[in-house]
């Protein structure tokens, strides 16, 4: 299993089992009890026009989910199609389809608009989706020279995003102060920063990063503005595809890339100070956080208990955790 999800409310989550030897991903929603239901991209009957939308049945991949708030009701995803490309779904139905893979969205918090990645210009660039006017062209948002933009964030207020461009010189964060202005750039690492993740009152944006030619990423944070200093938090994490996982306003949970203690699952404040959290599994990866009144509910995949004998594959695990 891997890349549990919570949704905005903490009454469902979602996750993907990946088949590594025949290359494909299912997506599951469920509850924290593991009682999911697979998602399955419908595809238009090819035999006749009047079969409408039914079950693909196919094998493919089925991945990157993002919830819409609990007003909308609703999620949003990526999978193949009959053509093996990547089209973006929202439920059952394909919402864009356009030659070019597409996929990495992410749903605004106010739930009028998704943001995606798309290859449909040649380029990665980021477009948006009105979610009211979803048979409308996406409109493009970036289109920065030499780059590939990916890795879209909201901030809280739905106006501004963060995202990655990939260039030659090195991946670095940008931001979109408002949905019709120039992006700008954030960081200018020579390496990798990746996977921006917005504070829950919007003021910082935490991010992964590496020094050039290494594969060890840190976990380092930074307020939301141009020319603001980032701060390295960790040395050493897994890099999760979600992001960083904010526990609230001032700290972080985050899986330490330490071999010799097994992975722990900790928490880091953005003042620096690091306490290991009471969950007993090792191999850990992929964690997802919900902040509730009675403290945070993790959901995270593991590849077993300290004290267990079952390491063959990661499995999903959740607990509740006070913050104080």
């Amino acid at each position: 299993m891997q890349r549990p999800s919570w949704s905005p409310d903490g009454e469902r989550l979602a996750w993907e089992v990946n088949f590594h030897d025949r290359k494909i991903l299912h997506l599951y929603v469920g509850t924290a009890k593991g009682d999911g239901k697979r998602i399955e991209p419908p595809t238009r009957a090819r035999s006749s026009l009047t079969k409408g939308f039914e079950t693909s049945g196919r094998e493919g991949v089925a991945h990157e989910l993002t919830w819409a708030p609990p007003s909308v009701g609703a999620f949003a995803y990526s999978a193949t199609n009959a053509e093996e490309d990547y089209d973006l779904y929202i439920g059952n139905a394909a919402v864009v389809r356009s030659p070019g893979a597409d996929g990495g969205a992410a749903w605004s918090p106010d739930g009028a608009r998704i943001v995606f990645a798309s290859a449909r210009s040649g380029d990665g660039d980021l477009y948006l989706i009105d979610v009211a006017h979803v048979e409308d062209r996406p409109r493009q948002l970036t289109r920065i020279p030499g780059a590939s933009e990916l890795h879209a964030a909201w901030a809280p207020d739905s106006a501004r995003i963060a995202f990655v461009a990939h260039g030659s010189t090195g991946d670095n964060l940008w931001l979109l102060p408002s949905l019709t202005s120039e992006p700008v750039q954030l960081t200018t690492g020579k390496g990798s920063q990746l996977h921006p993740a917005w504070s829950p009152d919007g003021q910082r944006i935490a991010f992964y990063a590496n020094e050039p030619g290494s594969e060890q990423f840190g976990l380092y944070v930074m307020d939301a503005r141009p020319g603001a200093p980032a701060k390295r938090l960790l040395d050493a994490v897994i890099v999760d595809s979600h992001g960083p996982a904010w526990a609230d306003d001032v700290s972080l949970v985050a899986v330490a890339d330490e071999d010799d203690a097994l992975d722990p699952i900790v928490r880091v404040t953005v003042g620096g100070q690091r306490s290991d959290l009471p969950l007993a599994t090792v191999g850990n990866r992929d964690l997802t956080v919900f902040r509730a009144p009675e403290g945070i509910r993790v959901a995270w995949c593991a590849q077993g208990e300290k004290n267990g004998m079952q390491r063959d594959f990661r499995r999903l695990y959740t607990a509740t955790l006070s913050m104080n």
